[in-house]
């Protein structure tokens, strides 16, 4: 392994938690001093991406210990988990603007925009503080266009199964040492109607019978802006002002479940947000930063009055999301070989129901959240890293229905990476928490109640694995493992109460995870393979099953025991060939776990080809579920002692089947940097 790299490099990689591209391009073996010591990060670029991006979901998907449900095809609903996490527990910035809050804790990945060149960062459990209140369960970073990024204009567009249509356009201009302008614009349409097998139908048949998803498709459209302004103070002192704005809106047809259909509900929704961040000089060895920003979400709910009858769902709602916050801090070296970062941030949001028709407004809430983040590394002996963050948080909550309660509650961890002959390891240690949501505390005057007095799930949470690169004549090799524990206390689960059986978020003890995670990277004569896998163990504290006198405790809802991600692609002149498999296997659809949501297999192709004597023109064919498999065997009632099973749909949950095969056209071109 070659020399580690300098100290301003260290800071550097403390700072983005991971090395840059062109590090790990020019040298495979460079130690990126703090890479892994202040958390194991993943990263996912549209760029690198194997297959072809069609939304955030599917870019962060393939990533270790990352899991994606979906409730359908590309666009419907998706969650995220991360190490077992519930959805809820998983907070999303977008350019330094959190996504996610107390009035939606749970983000809609299919409402994330995307735009050519587009990154995530996903911080598996553990992140810096600087960057805002943590969670409980990991943080999905979403990176805007950078205007320092290289000149380039680039242009995607797709046509596809179930009538998607989609376009992204990324533009990035100005001058070397001035002014510089990063736009993108992203749209897509789909109607998603596609067949499905019917379970009920199924079984009261005997045979398989498929009916068509309706209700179902989606339209969107997003722009974003981002300024590079450089501030000069002196001759050889100079900051930056960077200022991003984004704007979308979107049409979201809802079908319901299978089995509980909405044919005609659908929500629209709005998005504005906007970030301004100034960086200036501070001493020889530090920078003064200073970061505000602002986001509003319009969200309308549209449904037929006698069907929203049949449902107890409303026929209209009119509601708004308003949140706004600013932080102040510094970051540099204050002594050779560390690194700190210290930063006080402030926030407030706002839940503003509006008029809601065959239903009662949910109550208005509001949260406001002040905070102090440290974060620090320091190398001893040019070989171990030592890493520690902290944050010490109040928020306050109030509702027009409920008392006004505050909260303080302390977070933070520790880390160590340390060279292991070829095997870089690190190791970390800490306490995350979440406060719960508007919902969970003061509930929406409908099906769920509020329980103001309600606790911040925290958990305690360790995790140690490591990472090598190497070069083995013209193979490249990269791998990483980890193995994690959380321990989690005062989970918040909605339970049913009283003979309306009416949902009420309780405190109702704790749960454990534990699994590992693994990624393998491999490239040699134009063979590129890419292996993920990550495998859990969990267990729901609040419930127990006597089993031959022993209490048994039942896996958490939701999380699979298995997902496996696996791309071989082979690349040779303008050609390139794709095959792909993804694997998620042991989800329960129930707390007593006893449930299984079958297994399922996708296969995937394709095949990009650069147009001769068009350069930066290339056309990609991909398809998802080569095989059409849209059936799966469900586990019955068993008749004489003997099992039975029953044809379903395929999906992440009940009730919610996955499209079958997809194809996928598109069309690239790029000019200018091609990075």
């Amino acid at each position: 392994m070659s020399a580690p790299a300098r100290a301003d490099d260290a800071v550097d990689g403390a700072a983005s938690g991971a090395p840059t591209a062109e590090r790990e391009e020019a040298d495979d073996e460079v130690w990126v001093r703090g890479r892994q010591t202040g958390g194991f990060v993943s990263r996912a670029s549209i760029a690198d991406a194997p297959r072809e991006i069609t939304d955030a979901a599917s870019l962060v998907e393939p990533l270790p210990g990352v899991h994606v449900r979906r409730l359908g095809a590309d666009d419907s609903f998706a969650t995220l988990s991360i190490r077992g996490s519930s959805s809820s527990q998983v907070a999303v910035f977008l350019a330094g603007v959190p996504l996610s809050g107390g009035a939606d804790p749970t983000l809609d990945l299919a409402t994330l925009p995307l735009w050519p060149g587009a990154q995530a960062r996903v911080h598996r459990t553990f992140a810096p503080a600087a960057l805002g209140r943590g969670s409980l369960g990991g943080t999905l970073v979403l990176e805007p266009p950078s205007p320092r990024a290289p000149p380039r204009t680039e242009m995607w567009a797709a046509a596809g199964s179930f009538g998607a249509r989609r376009l992204r356009v990324g533009d990035v201009r100005g001058d070397a040492d001035g002014v510089r302008v990063a736009t993108g614009v992203s749209a897509s349409r789909s109607d998603d109607d596609y067949a499905f097998v019917d379970a009920a139908q199924s079984l009261a048949a005997g045979r398989e019978v498929f009916t068509t998803r309706r209700n179902a498709g989606h339209a969107a459209a997003a722009g974003l802006a981002s300024v590079g302004i450089p501030v000069r103070l002196g001759p050889t002192s100079r900051g930056a002002l960077t200022m991003t704005t984004l704007a979308q809106a979107r049409r979201q047809e809802l079908p319901g479940s299978a089995r509980f259909t909405t044919p005609h509900q659908r929500l629209d929704s709005t998005r504005l947000v906007s970030a301004l961040e100034l960086t200036l000089p501070a001493g020889r060895r530090g920078a003064f930063v200073a970061r505000a920003w602002g986001r509003r979400e319009g969200l309308s709910v549209r449904d037929d009055p006698r069907s929203a009858r049949a449902t107890f769902t409303p026929a209209s709602t009119d509601d708004a999301i308003v949140a706004a916050g600013g932080s102040t801090g510094w970051r540099g070296s204050l002594l050779e070989e560390t690194t700190l970062e210290v930063r006080v941030d402030g926030s407030g949001e706002r839940f503003a129901p509006g008029t809601w028709t065959e239903a009662v407004a949910p109550p208005a809430a509001r949260r406001a959240n002040a905070g102090l983040a440290i974060d620090a590394t320091a190398l001893l002996g040019r070989r171990v890293t030592l890493a520690a963050s902290a944050r010490g948080d109040t928020w306050i909550d109030a509702s027009e229905i409920g008392p006004t309660r505050s909260e303080r509650r302390p977070t933070g961890h520790v880390g160590i990476e340390l060279p292991v002959g070829p095997v870089v390891a690190a190791s970390h240690a800490g306490f995350v928490a979440r406060p719960p949501s508007f919902v969970e505390r003061f509930g929406n005057r409908g099906g769920f109640l509020g329980e103001p007095a309600l606790r911040p799930e925290s958990a305690f949470t360790v995790d140690a694995g490591g990472r090598a690169s190497r070069r083995l004549g013209p193979v490249r090799l990269h791998v990483e493992a980890a193995g994690f524990a959380t321990w989690a206390d005062d989970l918040i689960t909605f339970v049913y109460v009283g003979w309306q059986r009416l949902a009420r978020a309780t405190n109702i003890g704790r749960a454990r995870v534990f699994g590992v995670e693994a990624l393998a990277r491999a490239s040699a004569f134009g063979f590129d393979a890419r292996v993920s896998h990550t495998a859990l163990a969990t267990a729901n504290g609040s419930e127990c099953d006597y089993v031959a006198g022993r209490c048994e405790r039942p896996p958490l809802v939701g999380r699979p025991a298995h997902d496996f991600v696996a791309d071989l692609a082979w690349e040779r002149g303008p050609v390139r060939l794709r095959y792909g498999v993804d694997v998620v296997s042991g989800i329960r659809a129930d707390q007593k776990g006893d449930i299984v949501v079958p297994p399922r297999a996708l296969h995937g192709a394709g095949v990009r080809v650069a147009v001769p004597r068009a350069p930066g023109l290339s056309l990609t064919l991909d398809v998802r579920n080569l095989f059409d498999l849209r059936v799966a065997d469900y586990a019955g009632a068993p008749i004489n002692g003997v099992p039975q099973t029953y044809p379903g749909p395929i999906g992440d949950a009940f009730d919610y089947p996955l499209p079958g095969r997809r194809v996928l056209l598109s069309v690239r071109w790029t000019t200018g940097d091609s990075r």
